[in-house]
């Protein structure tokens, strides 16, 4: 998925400049204007929508946090292989039950980044794309580069980045 490397670098510091490494170009820090004019105007781009309005507006950030569940689901193939090898389960029944170990492990993953921004001040998830294994979070700066510290995240990436369910195609929402 994301390597580890970038995933070191976002969590290293928790600045202004480190959101904006991390694509949350719609983030004015302390020290200054330079991250909020990434878009060249001062109501903070296209990224704003619904979030609010106040003094602490100009520090929101949005991101999308890429979720970690690949060695969760490489477990659950590993675990239905070996039952089709020892004849305990058809290939026809192991593809379905991969199809929902898969879906259950990202669906807690994205339970589990709820439940840390419920419990986190300022931070909020905006939407959730489980086919894609990622969630759309939004809050005070600090907040979302926190939001590395959940289980199952992998790295933050851009708003930009997160990718918009297809529709009726699978739950999402925040």
């Amino acid at each position: 998925m994301i390597d580890t490397p970038r995933r070191r670098v976002l969590a290293a510091a928790a600045t202004g400049s480190t959101l904006g490494l991390a694509g949350c170009g719609d983030l004015a820090g302390s020290d200054g204007d330079a991250a909020g004019q990434t878009d060249g105007g001062e109501d903070g781009g296209a990224g704003d929508e619904g979030s609010g309005s106040g003094p602490g507006d100009s520090e929101a950030a949005r991101a999308t946090v890429a979720l970690d569940v690949q060695a969760e689901i490489q477990a659950a193939r590993e675990e239905i292989g070996t039952r089709v090898e020892e004849g305990n389960l058809s290939r026809e029944d192991a593809q379905g039950e991969l199809r929902d170990a898969q879906a259950d492990i990202i669906s807690a993953a994205v339970e589990e980044v709820r439940t840390y921004a419920a419990d986190t001040d300022d931070l909020t998830v905006e939407n959730a794309n489980e086919r894609a294994g990622a969630v759309l979070v939004a809050g005070a700066a600090a907040a979302v580069l926190g939001a590395l510290e959940a289980g199952p995240v992998n790295a933050l990436l851009s708003a930009a980045d997160f990718p918009a369910p297809r529709e009726g195609g699978q739950p999402n929402g925040s």
